[in-house]
């Protein structure tokens, strides 16, 4: 694993991905987008019905960047909606400094891809025989995933992002007597909370330099350095998707293509190039990537 990426607040670096295609449900929603902060691991998942540049676009200007401000860094992986010029110039419209494209199935890199599987396990225990149903219910697994405790920072996503844990339930109240005058309560005391939160945001950073480091190091035991070069033969494995309409089964497909290295971003990520009719192929993470020979 690399070096760790810094943040010292909330929505100040934003991880994004899509999960689908899923089935098709009464809605007509077919991926879900989702969008997590890398601080304070707030998730927001929106059901959508096509997974176009237009329609990520607007979802992330309204319903992130103009709720929650615009943040200094965005990781995503490199998916044609994400490498979009309609894309691209939302980020350069709000002057984003940090643009990082990260390659697909990375989930050591990009924070969200450790998030898809909770999500789609949360949507899979909702859903019976019906699949058409599974978007019914993603406002309580955003719910439930923002107030649960999060292993790495020790606090709830909620906390960090408002201050304050969400309400679960209108028995949390003690005193429900309605008068005719509503009292409020002093707000310099709610505001003197508030500010002690920076207290909480420096115990989320320690920890988190804690936890990146303790993967890091089970992440390295596992991993043997195998640095390429400009022009090395490779084999990419693969990630194909079962299409019934073409005759097509991932099961069956070969499990790696034969690829030339075409371009070095760092010892971890790679430029390839198809070996047989010189496609080029994108950024791949190493660990995809074996060395010709080593294929098993």
């Amino acid at each position: 694993m690399g070096r760790p990426k810094e943040c010292s607040r909330p929505f100040q670096m934003l991880s994004m991905d899509l999960i689908g295609p899923l089935p098709v449900t009464r809605k007509q929603n077919t991926f879900i987008f989702v969008v997590t902060c890398c601080f304070s691991k707030y998730s927001l998942l929106f059901p959508i019905k096509r997974a176009t540049s237009n329609i990520l676009s607007h979802i992330l200007e309204e319903k992130v960047f103009l709720v929650h401000g615009i943040p200094s860094t965005v990781l995503m992986d490199n998916s044609k909606q994400f490498t979009s010029s309609t894309f691209k110039n939302l980020l350069t419209k709000y002057e984003i400094p940090n643009i990082q494209y990260t390659p697909k199935y990375t989930p050591q890199v990009n924070t969200v891809e450790r998030y898809n599987k909770t999500i789609i396990v949360a949507i899979s225990s909702y859903i019976e025989n019906d699949h058409r149903l599974w978007d019914t219910n993603i406002p309580k697994i955003q719910f439930a995933l923002n107030s649960s405790v999060n292993e790495a920072t020790g606090f709830t996503p909620s906390f960090l992002v408002f201050g304050r844990e969400l309400v679960p339930c209108g028995s949390h109240y003690i005193d429900v007597d309605m008068t005719e005058n509503i009292i409020f309560s002093p707000r310099d005391d709610y505001a003197e909370n508030l500010g002690t939160l920076h207290k909480c945001f420096d115990k989320v950073q320690l920890a988190l330099l804690k936890a990146h480091s303790r993967n890091s190091s089970y992440y390295n035991l596992r991993r043997k350095v195998n640095e390429f070069n400009i022009g090395d033969i490779v084999w990419k494995r693969t990630y194909y998707l079962s299409d019934k309409d073409s005759r097509f089964a991932k099961k069956l497909a070969p499990k790696f293509l034969k690829c030339r290295v075409v371009g070095k971003r760092s010892p971890l990520i790679y430029e390839l190039q198809d070996f047989n009719n010189n496609k080029n192929l994108g950024i791949w993470h190493m660990k995809d990537l074996k060395r010709d020979g080593n294929v098993n």
